[in-house]
């Protein structure tokens, strides 16, 4: 049953195919992606449907481009689309000119397929840090209420150390606003670690999240999951077959990667679907307009030091 509290729950999925993005990477193509995109996206709404939960969906443009019925399925189910930008660059490899490019290329790619507006966006790679915040005014210049890019820890990859662990609505120095919805951490032996993100969700072990989803509800501390399509599909991924034919690849490298992406990878849906029973889940926009009418920040995000 349901707790009644608040709802501080929200399920994100960034939707992408595995299999076109590793040929991106691998091949330097973009190629349409194969039917694994239409199981998987059906597992996901099939899930939600059967819990009556809704999630958002931050919709990678060069998948929406090759299946924007997918992406209208998805939207008529109720479920939140978003956006997850047009080519799933790392933004911190791009200029401002051409973080504005992919963004506002996507946002009009999205709108025009769902004949509506969009108003949140999850980066590539979480690729928003100090050194690029100027990626929220873009998004607030295209009429964005939030994002939710930021790891409020500084990892390898990603991240910013010391951030707010709580969502927020920031001013910005262009004069607008946005809220953000940073990725959920917690404490652990002193030390903030991840733990609501599919990668991380497949090792931890089922009794662990429990306890540790129930004790963040128990704080009312807001949860934000994230994970991807490939994530609830449990049959096994073989990298090969989204290579182009005639594409050379290392037998060894091929078999590595594959162990990396099939690890307990048949454990997310029974993790999934208990929380989505369990707890009460809003989107990304109804959790948004809460925390912009309820929080302050004096904080100017972007600005010079």
């Amino acid at each position: 049953m349901k707790n009644s509290c608040i709802p501080t729950f929200t399920l994100s999925i960034d939707w992408e195919d595995f299999g076109q993005l590793l040929c991106r990477d691998h091949c330097s193509l973009v190629t349409r992606p194969l039917k694994t995109i239409d199981r998987q996206t059906n597992i996901i709404l099939d899930i939600l449907s059967q819990t009556n939960q809704k999630a958002t969906f931050f919709i990678l443009g060069m998948l929406a481009q090759y299946r924007p019925d997918l992406v209208m399925k998805i939207a008529s189910q109720g479920h939140e689309i978003a956006m997850h930008g047009q080519h799933h660059m790392n933004m911190r490899s791009l200029s401002k000119a051409e973080a504005y490019k992919d963004l506002s290329d996507s946002y009009k790619l999205i709108t025009d397929i769902i004949g509506a507006p969009v108003y949140g966006y999850r980066a590539p790679y979480f690729s928003i840090d100090e050194s690029n915040l100027y990626v929220l005014e873009i998004l607030s210049e295209l009429g964005l209420i939030y994002d939710s890019s930021i790891f409020p820890i500084k990892l390898k990859r990603y991240g910013i150390a010391n951030f707010n662990t709580n969502d927020m609505l920031y001013h910005l120095p262009n004069g607008k606003s946005l809220v953000e919805l940073p990725l959920t951490v917690i404490d652990w032996n002193s030390k903030k670690i991840p733990v609501a993100g599919g990668g991380y969700m497949r090792l931890f072990p089922k009794f662990y999240l429990d306890r540790v989803f129930r004790e963040l509800n128990n704080r009312q501390q807001h949860v934000m999951l994230y994970l991807h399509p490939y994530e609830f599909d449990t049959r096994h991924i073989n990298c090969r077959e989204n290579y182009p034919p005639g594409t050379s690849y290392s037998k060894a490298k091929t078999f590595l990667t594959n162990m990396r992406w099939n690890l307990f990878r048949s454990s997310i849906r029974p993790k999934i679907s208990s929380l989505l029973q369990s707890y009460n889940f809003i989107t990304c926009l109804k959790k948004a307009e809460h925390v912009k009418t309820r929080t302050h920040s004096p904080t100017v995000l972007g600005c010079p030091q």
